[in-house]
């Protein structure tokens, strides 16, 4: 934690005229039957950008679980609008089935590189291979995807992104949630799916989790801009 707190010191003690923002949004899970508050953060600085996210799980008893991650893009060079990064990120969460079963999701260090800025037709891009180092595990690795496509004409967007990466067993785990959301300046409503395979945080109470089958999760949600 030690080595992320000294990439973000920069930004915070010299960054000229950084802009963020911030977004609040409300889940309804139909397959967990939970909420789930989630809070984003970006900044963009002159040295790059920090992105960090959490999720609170809660049912009629009250909190259930929660995740989080925090990355840190430190731009290396121009590619035309393009920008080339280093990318450091940490990644940690508890599930509500954890003192039984031990950690579900794994305390996750990941660093590499991040094209970012990437513009195609009315549509942002990022992408990110990374090294991705699990407590008491083996190096591995991570692709990831990130998308924002404000649909041109409409109020619709299309936002989400997908995570690739290795296992300690051999298999691979994918997670994916796309949204499609209706924007009205600062509000927006939508719908999600979590589409995700290897990945524990689909657990359910009603059917559990297994590895090597595929798990698909829909929510609907409202979100507030500041």
């Amino acid at each position: 934690m030690l080595l992320l707190l000294l990439l973000l010191l920069p930004a915070a003690l010299w960054a000229q005229a950084p802009s963020a923002s911030l977004n609040v949004q409300l889940h309804w899970d139909f397959d967990r039957e939970i909420a789930t508050s989630t809070v984003e953060i970006f900044e963009s600085d002159r040295w790059g950008t920090t992105f960090f996210f959490t999720d609170f799980d809660f049912d009629s008893a009250g909190q259930t679980g929660s995740y989080f991650e925090i990355s840190r893009n430190l731009r290396l060079l121009r590619i035309g609008k393009a920008a080339g990064n280093l990318s450091i990120q940490y990644n940690d969460g508890v599930l509500s089935g954890d003192a039984g079963a031990g950690k579900g999701i794994p305390s996750t260090w990941l660093a590499g590189v991040a094209l970012s800025d990437l513009i195609l037709c009315h549509a942002l891009f990022e992408v990110q291979a990374l090294g991705r180092q699990e407590l008491g595990a083996h190096l591995g690795w991570q692709l990831t995807g990130v998308w924002d496509w404000p649909i041109t004409g409409t109020p619709l967007e299309f936002l989400g992104y997908v995570d690739w990466w290795s296992m300690a067993d051999g298999r691979t785990g994918l997670q994916s949630e796309p949204q499609l959301q209706m924007r009205w300046s600062r509000w927006a409503a939508g719908s999600e799916v979590e589409v995700s395979r290897n990945f524990s945080g689909a657990w359910t109470q009603r059917h559990g989790f297994r590895f090597d089958r595929w798990y698909v999760h829909p929510t609907i949600y409202i979100r507030v801009y500041f």
